[in-house]
């Protein structure tokens, strides 16, 4: 995704900051309306057919049932992703950094991308988490070989070369920090 789309994402203005899945919604409700009046009429005709005096109460009985219904089934599509994205982040507050988030092609796409960003980052923390333990490991063994010159009394030279990689390693573990904290 592009830097400028993300910046149109984020920025969001007004009431309509994501336009499709606001849209797809507004679809929804509009045939979600559609469809219970074509259902009301379809009962009110059934009343006056079989002279029924109840219809107002079987009509909002239906309508109960009927938007539990339709909205049980639009919102597992915003709940079960939300739910897992959720579960992610929580994994990654604690340290986790081996997940593979991925969701449902039925899954709303602003879910989707959402889920990306957060496989992303735990790719990059999880890279950068790997740089920063290589370097470090790499930096104790030869602070370990530089001790053990000193001990042995080793010749300056000798002295200045390990001083040298371990200027080296340090250097390259404060990149990777920089790298860990950019995550």
């Amino acid at each position: 995704m592009t830097t400028r789309k993300r910046q149109l994402i984020s920025k969001g203005k007004g009431y309509l900051s994501a336009a499709g899945p606001q849209a797809r919604f507004i679809i929804f409700l509009i045939f979600t309306l559609i469809a219970y009046t074509v259902l009301l009429r379809v009962f009110q005709k059934l009343a006056e057919i079989l002279q029924l005096p109840l219809f107002l109460p079987i009509a909002l009985v239906v309508l109960l049932v009927f938007i539990g219904i339709i909205g049980v089934l639009y919102s597992h599509k915003f709940l079960g992703p939300l739910t897992r994205i959720r579960h992610a982040i929580d994994m990654m507050a604690e340290g986790e950094t081996a997940l593979n988030l991925r969701l449902r092609d039925a899954d709303d796409p602003l879910l989707k991308e959402l889920a990306r960003s957060v496989s992303l980052l735990c790719e990059h923390s999880r890279n950068a988490q790997t740089l920063t333990d290589d370097s470090a490991r790499d930096l104790f063994q030869e602070i370990d070989a530089l001790s053990k010159a000193v001990q042995a009394d080793a010749d300056r030279s000798s002295l200045r070369k390990h001083l040298e990689s371990v200027r080296k390693k340090q250097e390259l573990l404060e990149k990777a920090i920089k790298a860990f904290r950019k995550a």
